[in-house]
């Protein structure tokens, strides 16, 4: 096949039998009929729509993929298989990854400094960042940190495979919140981990049964029903978003989305991603200013998580302490580009009133 997304995301499972229905049926038993030639015993282990899953995921990234649970089970099993000396987190990550690194449960140490990587080391590179959607040169941290036998990971959530390829650039893991675009119904939640190397994830696979981390069949199958749409949806989304940013830079004090001239990595975002995405932060002058406003949205939703079909705002510092006080993330969905103008629009002038 060409490798067009479009192609990969309904045909990714092609080589799967699986009867003959044109949708894939869900599987879930937990056990299996021995007495027939198979190499599915437990559920624990593997099953048919896991496969189907992973197979999509592996044609749309290039790679060879594992999935899990939730993207923090991804992101525990990669980092405990990996067990690095030293872990590099970037300053704007997810919160749930940073606490994850930082904990005291884990023997490696968490560091902010790229020049304190040497071999066996792991660089976490988020990009774009949550939430101020800030990229990271994925070519050049993998041709400076390559050679230094640096393991170089990229959480890829917000771009997905459709806007970004990091394995492409010489990233050895890409890891995804499935939960968010690539379920994008707000109906599912997992995780995967996507090697460049086929006998890593082998080997991943085989830790996730002895550390039970299988996801449930409904997740899978949901998640693998929205993958079928992801390159529409993106796509859609991210025009859409690049329309509110465009709206929204001449009337609040900052905004934070990679499309835009005025942010500080567009040229590299222009490089790396096909599009700015669907993700745009913007900052009012204060933590009042934007816990006020969030509750006067009517067609945006007030929630966390992101990447669905409908569009969601959330007040970052209510839930994570380091970011900006006074900003808003919004996940834009697939409604009306005017109509969530429209809803923004009457927020910012009750927040001037």
């Amino acid at each position: 096949m060409s490798g067009d997304p479009f192609t990969d995301a309904l045909h990714g499972d092609a080589a799967i039998v699986d009867g003959v229905d044109v949708a894939p049926p869900i599987h879930v038993s937990s056990t299996y009929d021995r007495s027939e030639q198979t190499d599915l015993v437990y559920r624990r282990n593997q099953h048919v729509t896991t496969r189907r899953l992973e197979a999509v995921l592996s044609a749309l990234e290039g790679g060879s993929a594992v999935v899990y649970p939730s993207g923090m089970s991804a992101v525990a099993s990669l980092l405990r298989y990996l067990n690095p000396g030293r872990v590099y987190l970037p300053a704007d990550v997810y919160h749930g990854t940073r606490a994850y690194v930082t904990g005291d449960r884990h023997s490696w140490q968490a560091t902010e400094t790229l020049d304190d990587l040497a071999a066996g080391d792991v660089a976490w590179l988020e990009t774009p960042s949550n939430p101020k959607c800030l990229v990271i040169d994925i070519a050049a941290a993998t041709a400076e940190l390559g050679p230094r036998g640096v393991t170089v990971v990229v959480d890829s959530t917000f771009a997905t495979p459709v806007l970004q390829q990091p394995l492409a650039l010489g990233a050895d893991y890409v890891m995804h919140s499935s939960t968010k675009y690539i379920g994008g119904h707000s109906d599912a939640m997992g995780g995967v981990i996507v090697a460049a190397d086929q006998n890593r994830s082998i080997e991943l696979e085989a830790a996730r049964v002895i550390d039970g981390t299988i996801p449930g069949s409904l997740d899978v199958w949901l998640t693998l029903r929205g993958l079928r749409t992801l390159p529409l949806r993106i796509l859609r989304q991210s025009e859409t978003a690049a329309a509110i940013a465009v709206y929204l830079e001449s009337r609040v004090p900052i905004v934070w989305y990679p499309g835009l001239t005025s942010h500080p990595d567009f040229e590299l975002a222009r490089r790396q991603m096909s599009t700015g995405g669907a993700i745009v932060s913007f900052e009012l002058d204060s933590h009042a200013a934007a816990a006020e406003a969030v509750p006067r949205f009517t067609v945006f939703r007030r929630a966390s998580s992101l990447g669905g079909v409908e569009s969601i705002v959330e007040h970052r510092a209510s839930v994570n302490p380091l970011a900006p006080p006074g900003l808003l993330r919004l996940s834009v969905g697939l409604e009306a580009a005017d109509d969530l103008i429209a809803d923004l629009e009457q927020v910012l002038a009750l927040a001037k009133q």
